[in-house]
């Protein structure tokens, strides 16, 4: 009895010790991004960065303001003006929502002078919307 238990735990620590050290799996799946084909030439194209915006928004879709472009030019290189418009933030929120796109999604994250000026333009212009008697139910308004 005393002979298969030390066996057993021989082997288990053995498995664990493999497993930890990546003996038994196999490699990693190694992320690839899609090789994108050659697009026709749209309006709007980001001077920055020469890539062109998933959508037909211009930069006179947002509300005129200091920082409009290079919001523009930040958030619509992933989406349109429409989901900007929809949000109603504070500064925070707004901050911790680029932290989550970096994070979460891959943006690249905006020099700390661009950051700064896009989250004075995002809370100025899209600030916390004021809640009503029904409190965020738009069918108790």
């Amino acid at each position: 009895m005393t002979h298969v238990v030390v066996v057993t735990l021989t082997t288990t620590f053995l498995l664990l010790a493999l497993d930890k050290s990546g003996e038994l799996r196999g490699p990693r799946p190694v992320y690839v991004p899609p090789v994108k084909a050659a697009a026709a030439p749209a309006t709007a194209v980001d001077p920055d960065k020469g890539k062109q915006p998933p959508h037909n928004d211009t930069v006179d879709d947002l509300p005129e303001g200091k920082g409009r472009e290079v919001t523009f030019y930040t958030c619509t290189a992933c989406h349109g003006v429409a989901l900007i418009k929809a949000q109603g933030l504070t500064r925070d929120l707004w901050d911790s929502s680029i932290d989550l796109m970096i994070e979460k999604h891959r943006m690249p994250a905006p020099k700390p002078q661009e950051r700064a000026e896009v989250l004075d333009y995002l809370a100025e212009q899209f600030p916390p919307r004021r809640r009503t008697r029904g409190g965020d139910n738009p069918f108790l308004r």
